[in-house]
């Protein structure tokens, strides 16, 4: 969903993540992968603006950047 977000390809997120783009698809197919590899892919989404849903009834989802700035304009809480 992140990568949908940003309209990116796999190809487009292993490269600016700096990782195998088999390693994306390991882990959009919910096999292992390495948490470092997990954490640059995440820095790099938010990066491009992507907020992570931390907790609540929506946990593990995420919002796009566009809509993610106009909630934080707003003051929602993204993280809820």
């Amino acid at each position: 969903m992140a990568r949908a977000a940003l309209g990116w390809s796999l190809d487009d997120l292993a490269k600016a993540a700096d990782v195998d783009k088999r390693t994306l698809m390991l882990l959009e197919a919910d096999e292992p992968v390495i948490a470092a590899n997990v954490a640059k892919l995440r820095s790099t989404l938010e990066s491009e603006g992507v907020v992570f849903i931390e907790r609540g009834v929506h946990y593990g989802g995420v919002v796009p950047p566009l809509e993610a700035m106009w909630l934080a304009s707003t003051g929602v809480d993204t993280a809820l």
